[in-house]
């Protein structure tokens, strides 16, 4: 109720006539005063937060454009334009630019997002006062123009150059002067109606309504431009009072939600530059942070900080294979089972791709260091159940120790990388603590990658072929094919580089030239007369895993004109075992008839299933249980029982490394149906193979020099 409407007219007038005077006196100065520092309030309220909204939206550049220069980096270092045009949409999502052009190093355009990118190629000028980390930010008449370089520390791939509109900013200001005149109307308003009013009432009606119009006018101006004062330092948590429904009390709701809105973009922008999105741990730039932390507070105690640096094992196989939604699925897993085995305290990071750290603070003990490498390794161990079918997958584990293996940063990350790498040539769901004698063995093995690298394109790479013979007759029936490499005049031991070659992926780059000179091999042995014989070639699983593969062979068979049955290709057990493009090939390659043989059977993780399921056609028994078959019961029994398995499904056996006429009766009383080794043939170039060939009786081999065994 108006605390006027209980005033009765005469008593009123009673007042008015004793009081008008005094009161038009006390009324005229308080209004003035009142009606004066309203308007200069408004004036100062309009104005600032003009000033701060100016300033938030550059601090909101600076911080967008550091955020965004590192995550641009991968993609524009890599040259991927679809990534990159996936980041400029998200850029257009958060600052709702004019413009966005990614320019290379030179300041030329690489991609404006679109797909025709009419600029392409069209070159800016870089400002000179650009430097990394830091966005340079311009007013001009077409709008704010934002660079800031792409990179990561002062590496620097390229620029990002931004064209801001000022539609937001001036749209925002013309609401806030709406809403400030209309308040300023209404005050103006109802100053008139008090002004008029207190004319007829007394002089302590008149303090009354003065009080009343400090209270309900005056305040709120003042707790207005007091929490803009705040929201310009940065303090977006200050709120305004909302005392009334009218004019103020809508402005100071406007401004509470306008910052409440400010708070939430600032801390979603804090969180996207800080963590990773997929998984929400730490990302790369938040770990360097915390390790920077970890380092200076170990330096001033005294202490040692473990850097783990963690790889899935056989992760791009699944993820290519059955897509990134399952991929990034599992990476979510993943880095819920890690988290419940470290403490709160350590930091677990996600590199990217596959590949995580962890930081550990106050402990020093290797004991302990391998404790927990063996927890996270054991609580990825269970299979992951994705969809209706259980995914098995392990980690490689690296440990770096600081001071003791590295006191600088860059130089720590990188020796637990090395240990990593050490961890995988050891097995899946291995750990491997960083030891100078390792840096020396990555050493060395870099400079192999490079040699072989070197020896693909200098084509140094040839082919050799040891027979393969009937148990009962001896009668020539196959020849392997097996990989060697030249160096020089001397040809390398292939346990030297075969290893080196699957482990680097540069096996597959060989696969296409290998079946072409087995195919021109086995072409060329058919036309001097061996038109029996069938061509074996011993495939890595990662050359296997090529999704081309059965499309390369059926060009080798039509090129060379060869029938399907004389190619056989030779794969380790394990090849098959949960990879579904390795099993997808075997299926097509039977299709077409082409043979299959399991090599080194019985050294690997055995499934008996596969040997139906796929058409195996050969078991190749590994020579380590061959060599002791004499000698050795538990190997003369391992053997008997994979040649009465194959004897029992049909398939054919053979068995490799015999060096012994013995050896050789005992496997043919057995049932073994081929054998293969020294007692036969070293392997041998393709025309030392074709005179061996003709030189050749069944039951007395020859002594014939050749190379290495395979």
């Amino acid at each position: 109720m108006h605390p006027l409407q209980g005033i009765s007219a005469r008593y009123a007038i009673f007042i008015a006539s004793i009081l008008l005077g005094a009161m038009g006196l006390v009324l005229a100065l308080a209004g003035y005063f009142v009606f004066a520092g309203t308007n200069e309030l408004r004036q100062e309220l309009t104005a600032s937060f003009s000033s701060v909204q100016d300033t938030y939206d550059v601090q909101a550049l600076r911080a967008s454009s550091g955020y965004l220069g590192d995550r641009l980096f991968d993609p524009l270092y890599n040259l991927d334009l679809t990534a990159l045009e996936e980041e400029i949409a998200r850029i257009d999502a958060w600052l709702s630019p004019r413009s966005v052009l990614i320019l290379d190093a030179a300041g030329r355009v690489i991609t404006d997002g679109s797909a025709d990118n009419p600029d392409h190629g069209r070159r800016y000028g870089i400002p000179g006062e650009l430097v990394p980390g830091q966005a340079l930010i311009q007013d001009g008449a077409a709008g704010r123009l934002v660079y800031f370089t792409i990179g990561h520390g002062q590496e620097i791939a390229g620029y990002a150059r931004v064209l801001l509109s000022d539609a937001r900013h001036l749209s925002l200001l013309a609401a806030l002067r709406t809403e400030v005149e209309d308040a300023w109307r209404g005050f103006v308003d109802r100053f008139v109606a008090i002004a008029f009013v207190s004319l007829l009432v007394t002089i302590l009606v008149s303090l009354a309504i003065g009080l009343r119009l400090s209270v309900s006018l005056s305040r709120p101006l003042r707790d207005m431009s007091r929490v803009v004062e705040q929201y310009a330092a940065g303090n977006l948590a200050q709120k305004l009072p909302e005392r009334s429904q009218d004019e103020l009390g809508r402005l100071a709701r406007s401004l509470n939600q306008m910052a409440s809105e400010h708070e939430r973009a600032r801390d979603q922008l804090l969180r996207l530059a800080n963590y990773d999105e997929l998984t929400g741990l730490p990302n790369r730039h938040l770990f360097y942070d915390r390790l920077r932390r970890a380092i200076g507070r170990a330096r001033r105690a005294r202490r040692q900080v473990a850097l783990f640096f963690l790889d899935l094992d056989r992760f791009k196989a699944i993820n290519d294979t059955l897509g990134h939604d399952v991929g990034d699925d599992l990476l979510r897993r993943v880095a819920g089972r890690l988290r419940q085995v470290i403490r709160a305290e350590d930091t677990l990071a996600r590199m990217g791709g596959d590949e995580f750290t962890l930081i550990v603070e106050g402990v020093c003990d290797e004991f302990a260091l391998q404790t927990i490498a063996q927890k996270m390794i054991g609580a990825l161990a269970p299979p992951f159940a994705i969809g209706e079918r259980p995914f098995h997958i392990s980690v490689s584990v690296g440990i770096a120790i600081y001071p003791r293996d590295a006191d600088a940063l860059d130089t720590l990350l990188k020796h637990a990388d090395t240990a990593m790498y050490a961890a995988k040539g050891q097995g899946p769901g291995s750990s491997r603590f960083f030891t100078l004698e390792l840096q020396q063995l990555v050493h060395e093995r870099l400079e192999l990658e490079q040699a072989m690298r070197r020896a693909i394109d200098r084509q140094e790479f040839e082919l050799h072929y040891q027979p393969e013979v009937r148990a009962d007759d001896g009668r020539l029936v196959a020849v392997e094919a097996l990989l060697r490499w030249r160096d020089g005049d001397s040809l390398r031991p292939p346990s030297s580089f075969i290893g080196a070659l699957e482990e680097s992926g540069l096996i597959a780059q060989l696969t296409p030239w290998v079946l072409r000179e087995a195919g021109m091999a086995l072409r060329d042995l058919q036309r001097q007369g061996l038109t029996d014989l069938r061509m074996c070639v011993n495939l890595s699983a990662r050359q296997f895993q090529q999704p081309d593969l059965p499309d390369l062979i059926e060009q080798v068979l039509a090129g060379c004109d060869l029938q399907p049955e004389r190619f056989e290709l030779e794969i380790t057990e394990s090849t098959l075992l949960d990879d579904t493009l390795s099993q997808s090939n075997a299926s097509r390659l039977a299709e077409r008839g082409v043979r299959l043989a399991i090599d080194d059977f019985g050294t690997g993780y055995s499934s008996l299933t596969y040997l139906k399921r796929f058409d195996v056609d050969v078991l190749k028994i590994d020579g380590s249980f061959v060599r002791d078959m004499l000698e050795d019961q538990e190997d003369a029994q391992i053997v008997a029982a994979v040649l009465a398995l194959a004897v029992g499904l049909g398939i054919e056996s053979v068995a490799e490394r015999v060096e012994s006429p013995a050896q050789m009766e005992r496997l043919s009383a057995l049932g073994c149906d081929l054998i293969q080794g020294y007692l036969v043939c070293r392997p041998l170039g393709l025309q030392d193979l074709a005179d061996w060939a003709r030189q050749y009786a069944p039951g007395q081999p020859l002594a014939v020099r050749g190379s290495d065994p395979g």
